[in-house]
């Protein structure tokens, strides 16, 4: 049985070169590091394109309308349903309607506030469901620039990768 120990398996991984080590610790560094500067940007970032920042901004220009709920209809299972709501509100004199869309929850709301940063007619909420693949899309650079930044030092330093 072949027994080795903590230092002969790092030697036999990283060879013995004191500097190929030295290496090694700026390529983990650079990897470290990477997401520790990526994941709070990614949380700065996805909030900059969030239903919330967008409410926001809406309320600070004044630029919320409640609505009331005139019909709503459930689909799947009894214990889950899903809702198609459809809201009447008033702008500018006059009358509209606003189909929102849940996902489980007891009963959609009898009222509904709905925002719009500068064009009424773009009305959206922040209470219906909101699909939000565009943050999946930011999600990759976060988990993959680190490793492409350590790849790339690996080979600016020369890493000698004999052990592998």
């Amino acid at each position: 049985m072949l027994k080795l120990s903590i230092q002969e398996a790092l030697i036999t991984m990283f060879t013995d070169d004191p500097i190929n080590w030295l290496k090694w610790a700026v390529v983990f560094a650079i990897l470290i590091g990477g997401y520790a500067v990526a994941v709070p940007l990614y949380k700065k970032v996805s909030h900059g394109v969030s239903w919330e920042r967008k409410r926001d901004i809406a309320k600070s220009r004044g630029h919320v309308i409640k609505a009331s709920l005139v019909d709503k209809h459930p689909s799947g299972e009894v214990s889950r349903y899903n809702w198609r709501a459809v809201y009447r509100y008033t702008v500018e004199g006059e009358e509209r309607q606003y189909t929102a869309h849940f996902k489980h929850p007891a009963t959609p709301p009898l009222y509904l506030y709905l925002y719009y940063v500068d064009d009424p007619d773009k009305l959206f909420s922040c209470e219906e469901y909101h699909y939000e693949n565009h943050k999946g899309l930011l999600l990759f650079p976060v988990i993959f620039l680190p490793w492409i930044l350590a790849c790339i030092a690996l080979v600016l330093l020369g890493v000698d990768l004999s052990g592998f």
